[in-house]
């Protein structure tokens, strides 16, 4: 096994030095291959620090027996010894049956015993008594019982039970009158004399037997041979175990160095298109930033790449389109990739290279537009011709820069900033970008976390009937305060979460926790069962395949009447999506949820949609409001609003409404399905005190 061993170490370490005169490989590569180098070398140590190990063992062994082999061992320091010198060979095996092989010759040579057995139980034993002994060292082969059945008693669920309770089961002369009958029967027509079976454990029950035979005479096992053979059974079980859990195949290092690769793999590589990932693509970075560090003239570049549309062609395609649409992107990408360039996927539609040891600013220049050109030309994708682009940001390195990280991210401000020139155009960085582009990056990467982080809550605005001037109900806001900035406009984040798709789940948080809490007041205001929510809800969520049914699902869970949910959606959303979003609309009248208009008037305010369309109620712009007093104009269009929506058999809500001659104008309108919200109202309220608001008003 050592000349083996050391043959197949020489091997690797000489493909290894093979592989390291390569041309191809990256300096990522080559620095693992100096690492497996360097652990074959650690290897080929600790192996001949075994093999004196063991022979300085077996000297001390040597001693024990030259003594007395036979007497007590009252210090366990001798038994210890015993068992270092077992395992020192045994560590060197690498499969369960190695190990197995192993133990029962060196129990053999250690106890001089005739017969030393290791047997494996098994459930498929017990059923079908189909296993046989496969692990054996015996003196003479006549009593051999390789590939012959265990003698019974060995397995009688009896004799099994035993060792619930004691590791050992000893024989020290078979023909005495306390012996089980069962045993003499088992044993006595093979010529045992003596015995002892070791249960080597797993758990409750027992894994195996270690089992010894004494054939030509009786012998009085002594007391440290019991406990080192018990000793030696746990420690066994522990050994199987470990390479039970690593061996899955005949070669333990080979299955282990498998899984470890498989496992580097997974973790720094996308699993949709096979690329690199953000992290393996920030150990390159660092890595490359560290050489700019020892030698100045290492320049590298970051091509942030981001796909244009992409949202879009996942809505009007499917998911799965949009995941081949990243495959056949990153395969072009791919077609750049060199020894000193690394293209990597770094989230949903983003992609980033790496160019190390650049030419010049304009070969950076070069490769961009070659990109952008590529990614124009169509994608077949099931019988699909799909057309896109993408927009790239390009940052190259200098010593101003204090971590890779900012080369990155100046990398994603140019992306954004090249935008301003329209799709499928590129930018490189200049320090005139960063400003405003810092901020709206460094809010974005926040964004993303806030929902994970508790960062946002909700406040709800009263809304009340104009004539009865009673509460029917709550805008549901939403408020993002931010740990460091304090509390963001919405009309800051919600442009962000759009854009990057966020908004999506956010919303969906918005409705559940405003159902909870609709749920709550519900509880203690039982004799106002018809409050009700207007929640808002965003183009992005109203495409989702499945739009529909999570509303229903948040709503059904909290057990609340769906006409108490008022969704609240703006006229862009409608003419952006009609057909979608008609359909989602009846779909959700069918539900018995309603269908508010937001900032009707503001929009495209088609009739047709209006006269079509399931729309409960129309909410009038506050841009109408302010000037209702003063402006004639003002008032002959929300005077048609509200004929219009009375013909129509549709509610009203007045929306910032502000000032008392604001709210008269409207009381002396007429119309009794009006509702009124503003800040002459009430301003939007946390939920303490829009629960103490409600309290106040019945």
């Amino acid at each position: 096994m050592q000349k083996n061993f050391a043959e197949t170490l020489l091997d690797l370490l000489t493909t290894v030095d093979h592989l390291k005169t390569s041309e191809t490989l990256n300096s990522q590569q080559q620095d693992s291959l100096e690492s497996i180098k360097f652990l074959g070398e650690n290897l080929g140590k600790y192996f001949d620090n075994a093999e004196k190990e063991i022979s300085s063992l077996k000297q001390r062994l040597k001693q024990l027996y030259q003594s007395n082999p036979y007497t007590d061992a009252e210090n366990g320091r001798e038994i210890d010894t015993l068992l270092a010198l077992m395992f020192a060979r045994l560590r060197q095996s690498i499969t369960v049956d190695e190990l197995l092989e192993t133990v029962v010759f060196e129990v053999h040579q250690l106890l001089q015993s005739d017969h030393v057995i290791a047997y494996q139980l098994s459930e498929q034993f017990l059923e079908s008594n189909s296993l046989f002994v496969e692990y054996e060292v015996v003196n003479d082969q006549n009593r051999s019982l390789l590939g012959r059945s265990l003698p019974t008693v060995y397995t009688d669920p009896d004799w099994l039970e035993n060792y619930q309770s004691c590791l050992s089961q000893v024989i020290n002369d078979i023909n005495l009158p306390n012996i089980d009958p069962k045993v003499k029967e088992s044993l006595i027509p093979l010529g045992v004399k003596s015995a002892i079976a070791i249960a080597i454990p797993r758990g409750k029950k027992s894994w195996g037997l270690l089992i010894i035979h004494k054939y030509e005479i009786a012998r009085d096992w002594q007391t440290w041979e019991i406990e080192l053979l018990e000793k030696l059974g746990t420690q066994l079980a522990i050994a199987i175990h470990q390479l039970q859990l690593l061996v899955k195949s005949e070669s333990l290092r080979f299955e282990k160095d498998q899984i470890i690769a498989r496992l580097h793999h997974s973790q720094l590589h996308d699993s949709l298109t096979g690329l690199p990932n953000y992290d393996s693509f920030m150990d390159s970075l660092n890595l490359a930033f560290a050489k700019l560090q020892i030698t100045s003239n290492h320049n590298f570049a970051i091509l942030f790449i981001d796909c244009d549309r992409f949202q879009s062609i996942n809505h009007n395609f499917g998911i799965p389109i949009g995941d081949q649409l990243l495959k056949g992107i990153s395969q072009r990408l791919n077609v750049y990739h060199k020894i000193n360039v690394s293209i990597a996927r770094i989230n949903s539609d983003e992609f980033a290279i790496l160019v190390e040891n650049i030419d010049s600013q304009e070969s950076i220049i070069e490769l961009a537009e070659t990109v952008t050109e590529s990614i124009k030309q169509p994608f077949i994708i099931e019988n699909n011709q799909i057309f896109t682009s993408v927009s790239i940001g390009i940052a190259i390195s200098d010593l101003e820069y204090i971590c890779a990280n900012e080369v990155f991210r100046d990398a994603n401000i140019a992306m954004h900033y090249s935008r301003r020139f329209g799709r499928g155009k590129y930018a490189l960085f200049s320090t005139s970008m960063s400003q405003g582009a810092k901020v709206r990056w460094q809010l974005e990467n926040d964004l993303r976390h806030a929902l994970e982080r508790q960062e946002f809550h909700l406040v709800y605005q009263p809304i009340v009937s104009l004539h009865q001037h009673q509460l029917t109900g709550f805008e549901v806001l939403l408020r993002w305060l931010h740990p460091l900035q304090g509390l963001i406009s919405t009309q800051e984040f919600l442009v962000i979460a759009e854009e990057t798709g966020d908004i999506v789940e956010i919303g969906y948080w918005v409705l559940k926790t405003a159902c909870n809490q609709l749920q709550q007041w519900q509880k203690t205001f039982s004799h106002i069962p018809t409050l009700t929510l207007g929640i808002n809800v965003s183009t992005l969520q109203v495409v989702q395949s499945d739009f529909v049914e999570r509303i229903q699902e948040i709503i059904n869970e909290r057990q609340i009447s769906p006409n108490l949910i008022k969704l609240e959606i703006t006229e862009s959303i409608l003419m952006g999506n009609f057909e979608i979003s008609s359909q989602k609309l009846e779909q959700l009248q069918e539900v018995g949820v309603q269908i508010y208009i937001d900032d009707f008037g503001t929009g495209f305010s088609s009739f047709s949609y209006l006269k079509n369309l399931p729309i409960d109620v129309l909410k009038i712009d506050r841009s109408f409001i302010s000037k209702v007093s003063t402006d004639i104009k003002s008032q002959r269009i929300i005077q048609s609003i509200l004929r219009l929506a009375n013909s129509l058999g549709m509610g009203i809500v007045i929306e910032g409404v502000e000032t008392s001659e604001e709210l008269d104008y409207f009381e002396s309108s007429g119309g009794s399905s009006i509702e009124v919200q503003g800040y002459f109202i009430s301003h939007p309220l946390d939920a303490e005190m829009a629960t103490q608001w409600i309290q106040t008003t019945i």
